[in-house]
């Protein structure tokens, strides 16, 4: 279960990181070239936000509670 709840998350998380990223490239001012440093906007959210969904999805489930 906890493989596929992570893998769950991080999909759902790629939404929200490619919108960080593109944030982040117009941010920037979407230049023409591409440089090395250009790397960590445009990737680090996107990857980032994955990373913690795969993180937040490899959690125990003794966090939650279920009322009867």
């Amino acid at each position: 279960m906890g493989l596929g709840k992570a893998s769950v998350f991080a999909i759902f998380a790629m939404f929200p990181g490619a919108l960080l990223s593109l944030f982040a490239y117009m941010l920037i001012g979407a230049p023409e070239t591409w440089s090395g440093w250009m790397a960590i906007p445009c990737y680090g959210p996107f990857f980032g936000c994955v990373g913690v969904g795969i993180w937040l999805g490899l959690g125990t489930d003794e966090d939650v509670e279920l009322e009867a």
